[in-house]
């Protein structure tokens, strides 16, 4: 089992980069080989059919090698970044056709990330992939982390996300469940 993330903040250090890490935490305990897909480098999505080059390749091989992958975003403006979304934009629906999607987004304010976890489920599901219904919005999420009691609390959900995630992805690969 692999799940690998897609993280859409460029920003060092990164909520969201914390939260995905603590999501495949959890997904490497239920016993899932994890890791990140860098989409920083990614040139820009224009709608050619032709290639894009070998760093659009490798990011289709990995998203393929995959069995399960987490989306995860900052919310800016009420939608997900644009590093994320030029990501989703060059991936092709082979890509995820099939593989269970997990969905992550910091919002900064009291309201949460649900419009940029609305659009995001809607891009997965364009691509057929299945979006996990346990979503994770961060509300003030620059001071998420900062709070212990938060902290530690947002850790417990995030881990249960990452494992949840393993289960379902190997319920759809049609195995059994640890």
């Amino acid at each position: 089992m692999r799940v690998v993330a897609l993280c859409g903040s460029l920003r060092v250090p990164s909520v969201t980069r914390e939260a995905l890490s603590n999501a495949l935490a959890g997904a490497a305990a239920a016993g899932a080989d994890t890791g990140f897909v860098a989409i920083d480098r990614l040139p820009w999505c224009d709608g050619r059919d032709g290639p894009y080059g070998p760093e659009v390749e490798a990011f289709h091989a990995q998203l393929r090698a995959a069995d399960a992958i987490l989306l995860g975003s900052p919310e800016y403006h009420g939608s997900a970044s644009g590093v994320l979304k030029n990501a989703l934009d060059l991936v092709n629906p082979e890509d995820l056709r099939g593989k269970l999607v997990g969905l992550v987004a910091c919002a900064r304010g009291d309201a949460g990330a649900m419009s940029t976890l609305n659009q995001l489920r809607q891009v997965a599901r364009w691509v057929d992939a299945w979006v996990l219904p346990t979503q994770v919005s961060i509300p003030n999420a620059g001071q998420a982390y900062a709070d212990p009691a938060r902290r530690d609390a947002l850790e417990v959900e995030l881990r249960g996300m990452g494992a949840e995630l393993v289960r379902y992805a190997l319920l759809l690969r049609g195995g059994s469940p640890t």
